[in-house]
C-alpha cells in the first residue's frame, strides 16, 4: 500500500472514531431530553388528572375551566389510575392495567417516581387534597418522540457514511499535497547519476520545514559522495601517473643499456638508478598500502598516553636527522587519563610524525614548536613551524592523495603524507585544523575528543 493511501486511511479512521464519538454524543443528550422533556408532560398529566377528579371545590372557576380544556387532551397510548392512601382504586377502574404494591408504596414515601417499561414512561405523584391523599398514576408511549430520534438516527448514519467518504477523498488530496515534496525530491534524485553527482536538490533560503532539512541532508550526502569520487578519480589519476614514472624509469635504463656492451661503470650507475627508482616504487607502493589501511576500521586499538608517543617521535626523528630541531611543550593536568587516547599506536606514530617532518621539512630544519595540552574539547597538540606556508587556495586541496602545492614542488615527497594523516586523524575521531600563512610557517591543530 502507497504512502498516500495509508494516510488517508488512518486520517479517515481517525475522522470516523471523532466524528462517531460527536455523533453518539449528540444521539444521547437529545434522547436524554426526550425522556425528561415527556416525563416532565407525564407529571403535568398527572397533577391535570388529579384536580380534574379532586380539585374541583378547591379551585375557582376559571381555574378549573383551564382543567377541563387540558383534560381531554390526552397523550399516546395514556393509562391513567388513581389510588387512595389504602392503595384502593379510584374514580377509574383498574381493569388490565395493574400496579403492584411496591410501585405505590415508592409513590407515596418519595412524592414522586418517574419509572421506564419497555417503550412506555410512567409517572406518579402523591396528591394531598381535602377529601384524602391520593396516587395518581399515568403512563403513555411518547411516539412523536420515538419518530424523532428514529429519523435523528437514520440522518446521522448517512452523515456518517456520506462524512467518511469526503473525508476520504479529502484526505487523498491532501495525503497527495503533503507528499508532493517527498515526490519532488524523488524525482530529482532519479536525475542523479554517478556522471551528475554536482546536481543538488533544491533548498528554500529560509530552510523552515522537515522537507528543507532533508533535502540539506540529502544535499551533504551527495557531496560527500562527490568528494568521494572525486578522491577515487583524483587517487587512480594520480597512484597511475606516480607508478608509470618509477616503472618507465627503470625499463628505459634497462632497455638501453642492453642494446650494447658496456664497462662495468656505466652497468653500476644504471643500476645505481634502477635501485634509487626501484626504492621510490617501494616507497610509493607502501604509503599506498598505508593509505588503504587508513580507509578500515581498526579494532585493534589500545590506550595511548600521548604525550609519550610525542616523546617517542621527537627521538625517532632526531635519530634519523641530526639536523632535527623539536621543541616539545607539555601543559597537562595530573590526571594521565586526560592524556590518554584509545587507538592504533602505529598509526598514530605515522600521522602525527608525518606532520612534523613537513614541518621541518619545508622549513628547512629550522626550529619547530610542539604543544600538547587539554582542555573541554579533549586533547590537543600543536605543530608550528616558520617555513613556506601554504597557500589559502591550496588548504581545502592538501589532504588529497599525491597533491602538492606550487610552492612545495621543489622538494622531495610524493603527496601522500597529508593524505595518510587526515585518515588517521579522523580513524581517531579526531580533526585537523590548519592556519598558514606564504614565506611565513603553518600551524597544524590536531584535536582528539576526550575519553577520560
Amino acid at each position: 500500500m502507497k504512502v498516500k493511501d495509508r494516510l488517508s486511511l488512518q486520517f479517515t479512521f481517525m475522522f470516523a472514531v471523532l466524528l462517531l464519538m460527536v455523533l453518539t454524543g449528540i444521539y444521547l443528550f437529545v434522547e436524554h431530553n426526550r425522556v425528561k422533556d415527556f416525563f416532565n408532560k407525564l407529571d403535568d398529566r398527572a397533577v391535570t388528572v388529579a384536580q380534574f377528579y379532586l380539585a374541583e371545590d378547591n379551585l375557582s372557576k376559571e381555574s378549573f375551566k383551564t382543567v377541563l380544556k387540558k383534560f381531554p387532551q390526552s397523550l399516546s397510548n395514556e393509562t391513567i389510575r388513581i389510588y387512595n392512601e389504602h392503595f384502593k382504586p379510584q374514580f377509574v377502574h383498574e381493569g388490565t392495567v395493574r400496579w403492584d404494591l411496591n410501585t405505590l408504596k415508592d409513590v407515596v414515601s418519595q412524592k414522586q417516581v418517574h419509572l421506564s417499561q419497555d417503550n412506555q414512561q410512567i409517572t406518579g405523584i402523591y396528591y394531598a387534597d381535602n377529601s384524602g391523599n391520593f396516587i395518581i398514576m399515568v403512563s403513555a408511549i411518547d411516539i412523536n418522540g420515538y419518530h424523532d430520534m428514529h429519523n435523528l438516527g437514520l440522518i446521522m448514519f448517512f452523515v456518517f457514511l456520506a462524512s467518511l467518504i469526503i473525508t476520504y477523498f479529502m484526505g487523498s488530496v491532501f495525503s497527495r499535497i503533503a507528499l508532493l515534496p517527498i515526490v519532488r525530491i524523488t524525482n530529482n534524485l532519479k536525475r542523479i547519476r554517478a556522471s551528475s553527482l554536482d546536481l543538488r536538490l533544491p533548498v528554500a533560503q529560509k530552510k523552515t520545514d522537515e522537507i528543507d532539512g532533508l533535502s540539506l541532508t540529502i544535499n551533504q550526502l551527495l557531496e560527500h559522495l562527490e568528494q568521494s569520487f572525486e578522491s577515487q578519480k583524483s587517487f587512480i589519476a594520480n597512484a597511475s601517473h606516480e607508478l608509470r614514472t618509477p616503472i618507465t624509469t627503470i625499463l628505459g635504463e634497462a632497455e638501453i643499456t642492453l642494446m650494447q656492451n658496456r664497462d662495468g661503470e656505466v652497468y653500476r650507475s644504471v643500476l645505481t638508478n634502477i635501485i634509487k627508482e626501484t626504492e621510490r616504487l617501494s616507497y610509493i607502493i607502501n604509503s599506498l598500502m598505508e593509505l588503504i589501511q587508513t580507509n578500515v576500521e581498526n579494532s585493534d586499538f589500545q590506550n595511548i598516553r600521548m604525550d609519550e608517543l610525542l616523546w617517542e617521535i621527537k627521538d625517532d626523528l632526531s635519530d634519523r636527522a641530526a639536523k632535527s630541531r623539536i621543541n616539545l611543550t607539555f601543559n597537562l593536568p595530573n590526571e594521565p587519563s586526560k592524556v590518554t587516547l584509545p587507538g592504533n599506536r602505529q598509526l598514530l606514530f605515522i600521522g602525527i610524525s608525518n606532520i612534523i617532518k613537513n614541518a621541518l621539512k619545508f622549513s628547512d630544519n629550522k626550529e619547530v614548536d610542539c604543544e600538547i595540552f587539554c582542555d573541554a574539547m579533549g586533547i590537543n597538540i600543536l605543530i608550528r613551524d616558520k617555513g613556506i606556508g601554504i597557500d589559502q587556495k591550496d588548504l581545502t586541496k592538501i589532504f588529497q592523495p599525491f597533491y602538492r602545492s606550487a610552492n612545495a614542488l621543489y622538494y622531495p615527497g610524493y603527496g601522500i603524507g597529508l593524505s595518510l594523516t587526515n585518515n588517521i586523524i579522523r580513524l581517531h575521531n579526531g580533526k585537523i585544523e590548519i592556519k598558514s600563512t606564504l614565506n611565513k610557517g603553518s600551524e597544524f591543530h590536531v584535536t582528539f575528543p576526550d575519553y577520560s
